[in-house]
C-alpha cells in the first residue's frame, strides 16, 4: 500500500504537478500560436482582395456610385464578400453573401487611408474584415472586404480536441513515471536507510557502502560514516571511562570495606581502631575527591559548568602560587622559581577556576620531579596573548604517550605512577578549564630532561 506521507508520494505528486503545470502552458501557448497564426493567414488573404479590389475599382475609373455597383455585379456573382461606401459612409455595392446574412452596412468610424482589421457580422455568421479608404479618380471611397472566421475555426476547434482528449493520458502517464522515478531516486535511501538500521551498539564499526557516484548520496553516506565514526569514539570512551572510573572506585572501596570489617571482626585495641579510621578517612577523601572530578567534568560534557570571566591582573596570583608551591616543593627538596617578565598580566578569567588550573600543573611538577630538581613558573604577554608556563626537570614524557596524557584516567608509569596519588583526572579538568576560558593548553617533553606546560590565555585590555 502507497504510504501518502512518503517521500516517494510527495515526489510524484510533485512530479504531477510539475508535469500538469507544463502541459497547461504548453496547450495554452500552442493554442494561442494557433489561433495567431490563422488570423495572421485570414488577414493576409483579406489584405491581398482589399488590394484587388482597390486596383480592379481603379482600372474601371467609375463616374459614380451606379457605375461602380453595376461593375461589381461580376465580382458578387463568383462569391466575394465586399462593401463599398462613400466617404459619408452611405452604402454604394454590397456582395449577395453579405446581404443575403443581414450583416450591418456601415464603415468603422474615423478610418483612415491605412488598412484596418476588425470582427463584426452577425452572430451565426462571424466574419473577419478588412477596410481602407482609397481615392478613385475624384472619388473618396470606402472599401470593405470579409471573410467567414469559421472558415479556419474548425482547424482550431480539431486542435483544441486532440489537447483535451491527450491531457488526461498525458497526466496519467506523469504519475506513473514520477512513482517509478520516486521509487528509484530512492533506492540508495532505502539501501542507506536498510544498513543504518543494521548498525547497533554491537556493531558499531561497520560503515554505509558509499556509491562512487559524486552526488548527494555520496555525501550524505559519507557524511553518515563520519557521524558513525565519532560516535564510535564517543561510546568507547564512555565504555572506557566507566570502566576506568569503576576501577578507581574499586581500590577505595575495598579498602574501606577491608578496614572496617577488620575493625568489626573482634575487639581490637584503641590504637589498631584509629590506624583502620584512619585508612577509612583517607580513602573516603580519595574517593570524595574522585567522585567531585568526575561530577565536575560531567557538567563540563553536558555544557553546564561555565567560567564567569572578568577582567583580573593573573601576576598577584602567580606569586601566591609560587608561595604556596615552594612550601610544598621544600619537604622533597625541589626549588620553585618564579619569573615574571613584567608587572601585570591581564586576562579575562575566573579566578577560582584559573588558580585550579595552575595548581594542577604545579602540583603535577612538583610531584613528578626528584630531589634536587627545579620548577619554573613563568608569566609573560605579547600583543595578543598572556602565555603562562610550568617547567620541571622530572622524567619526561615519551612521545608515544604525549597524545593521550589529557585523557580521563590515563596513566604512565614515567608520567602518573599511583604511588603519587591523585585521581588521575587533574590534567584532563585542566584541559576542560582552559577551554572554558577560550585558552589553549599545550605540553613539550622530552624524556630525561623534564616536560613543559603552557597556557595561552587572550590578553584583556
Amino acid at each position: 500500500m502507497l504510504n501518502v506521507r512518503s517521500l516517494r508520494f510527495r515526489l510524484a505528486i510533485w512530479y504531477f504537478c510539475t508535469v500538469a503545470a507544463i502541459c497547461s502552458l504548453a496547450a495554452g501557448g500552442y493554442w494561442f500560436a494557433i489561433r495567431t497564426a490563422l488570423n495572421y493567414a485570414l488577414d493576409q488573404g483579406l489584405r491581398y482582395r482589399l488590394m484587388g479590389l482597390h486596383r480592379f475599382l481603379e482600372d474601371l475609373d467609375p463616374e459614380g456610385a451606379k457605375e461602380i455597383a453595376s461593375r461589381l455585379t461580376e465580382a458578387s456573382q463568383l462569391g466575394d464578400l465586399y462593401q463599398v461606401f462613400d466617404a459619408n459612409g452611405v452604402l454604394i455595392a454590397e456582395s449577395y453573401g453579405l446581404e443575403r446574412h443581414g450583416v450591418p452596412r456601415r464603415p468603422p468610424p474615423e478610418l483612415g487611408f491605412e488598412i484596418r482589421y476588425d470582427t463584426g457580422g452577425t452572430e451565426g455568421f462571424p466574419l473577419r474584415r478588412a477596410w481602407q479608404k482609397v481615392t478613385i479618380g475624384r472619388q473618396t471611397l470606402i472599401l470593405g472586404v470579409t471573410d467567414p472566421q469559421r472558415k479556419y475555426a474548425g482547424v482550431l476547434r480539431a486542435f483544441t480536441s486532440v489537447l483535451l482528449l491527450s491531457t488526461p493520458f498525458i497526466l496519467a502517464l506523469a504519475t506513473v513515471c514520477g512513482l517509478w522515478l520516486g521509487r528509484r531516486a530512492l533506492a540508495p535511501v532505502a539501501r542507506i536507510t536498510s544498513d543504518a538500521r543494521a548498525i547497533t551498539e554491537s556493531n558499531l564499526s561497520a560503515r554505509l557502502a558509499v556509491p562512487d557516484s559524486k552526488d548527494e548520496l555520496q555525501q550524505l553516506s559519507e557524511t553518515l560514516n563520519e557521524m558513525l565514526d565519532r560516535i564510535e569514539q564517543s561510546f568507547t570512551r564512555t565504555k572506557q571511562f566507566t570502566a576506568d572510573a569503576s576501577h578507581e572506585l574499586r581500590a577505595p572501596m575495598t579498602l574501606i570495606y577491608t578496614a572496617a570489617q577488620y575493625s568489626l571482626r573482634r575487639e581490637r585495641a584503641r590504637e589498631e581502631l584509629v590506624d583502620s579510621m584512619r585508612k577509612i578517612l583517607r580513602e573516603s577523601q580519595r574517593t570524595t575527591a574522585l567522585v567531585d572530578d568526575l561530577l565536575l567534568l560531567a557538567r563540563g560534557d553536558a555544557g553546564k559548568e561555565t567560567a564567569e570571566l572578568d577582567w583580573m591582573d593573573a601576576a598577584p596570583l602567580l606569586r601566591d602560587l609560587a608561595e604556596q608551591a615552594t612550601a610544598i616543593a621544600a619537604a622533597k627538596g625541589v626549588l620553585v622559581r618564579l619569573q615574571l617578565e613584567v608587572g601585570a598580566l591581564p586576562v579575562r578569567a575566573n579566578e577560582v577556576k584559573l588558580r585550579r588550573l595552575l595548581v594542577i600543573l604545579l602540583d603535577n611538577a612538583v610531584k613528578f620531579t626528584p630531589d634536587g630538581g627545579i620548577v619554573t613558573f613563568e608569566g609573560s604577554q605579547d600583543a595578543t596573548d598572556v602565555t603562562i608556563s610550568v617547567t620541571d626537570t622530572g622524567a619526561g614524557i615519551s612521545p608515544g604517550d604525549l597524545p593521550h596524557i589529557f585523557e580521563r584516567f590515563w596513566r604512565a608509569d614515567k608520567v602518573r605512577p599511583r604511588e603519587a596519588g591523585g585521581t588521575g583526572l587533574g590534567l584532563t579538568i585542566a584541559k576542560q578549564i582552559a577551554e572554558q576560558h577560550g585558552a589553549s593548553l599545550g605540553v613539550r617533553s622530552e624524556v630525561g630532561r623534564g616536560s613543559v606546560f603552557t597556557v595561552r590565555l587572550p590578553k584583556s585590555d
